[in-house]
């Protein structure tokens, strides 16, 4: 099963840009400290990052290779986008091609998907991306957009996202921001459901830990780190 995701926008002006990198980057190094605690640390793991963008000029972009690998962790990045010069920026990373194969990566401890799953389409899609990033692992480290936050900030608008669908896409073609439709937001409910319709069909059961990290008086975004369990075998 392989899930494509939409084309990301990987945005390089405007400016709100720098500040919001900034932002974004501590947001994220915040998450990944509190994942590595509940993980016990990486040296000697195997993780797969399964989204990894090519954008080298973000400070946020694809921040976790670089903490995984500077605390000992062999790292496997793999995306729809050509990423085939990150080694260059990342010394050790390994590239997995796409879509990528359980069976050639050999056992992995924890795959992340950071600000992905919001790309991949709508609720069925999310589901079979959710459903796919758990063959990989037993543990997945998930992130994205708290959609209950009132700035998106792909967009940078406040509380259109709130509205019904049709109405917020009509805004977004209104504003010129008609790219931005394919995006489908999510809560914490909504995501804890999908998680767990997606390890249902996969035959396990999860477990979840989320933190909340918060940026302008909400939480920001959805992190998540789920451990899958399956029942003993007959």
């Amino acid at each position: 099963m392989s899930i494509e995701w939409r084309g990301i926008d990987h945005m390089r002006s405007g400016p709100l840009f720098r500040v919001a990198g900034n932002a974004s980057l501590r947001v994220r190094r915040r998450a990944y400290e509190w994942l590595r605690e509940r993980f016990g640390g990486f040296a000697g793991r195997v993780v797969l990052d399964h989204g990894a963008t090519p954008d080298t000029i973000s400070a946020d972009s694809n921040c976790h290779l670089r903490w995984l690998l500077e605390d000992g962790a062999t790292v496997w990045a793999t995306s729809a986008e050509a990423i085939g010069h990150l080694p260059a920026v990342f010394p050790g990373l390994r590239i997995a091609a796409w879509p990528p194969n359980p069976e050639t990566l050999g056992p992995i401890d924890l795959v992340i998907s950071s600000s992905v799953v919001a790309h991949v389409g709508g609720r069925l899609e999310q589901v079979r991306f959710v459903q796919q990033l758990l063959t990989f692992a037993p543990r997945l480290f998930l992130t994205t957009p708290n959609r209950r936050h009132w700035l998106e900030f792909h967009t940078k608008l406040p509380l259109l996202h709130w509205l019904p669908r049709d109405r917020y896409h009509a805004a977004l073609d209104a504003t010129g921001l008609g790219f931005w439709k394919h995006l489908n937001l999510l809560s914490r409910e909504e995501l804890q459901s999908m998680l767990d319709e997606a390890a249902a069909n996969g035959g396990a059961s999860l477990a979840t830990q989320w933190y909340e990290p918060r940026l302008l008086g909400c939480v920001s975004n959805l992190v998540v780190l789920a451990t899958q369990t399956r029942p003993p075998a007959a």
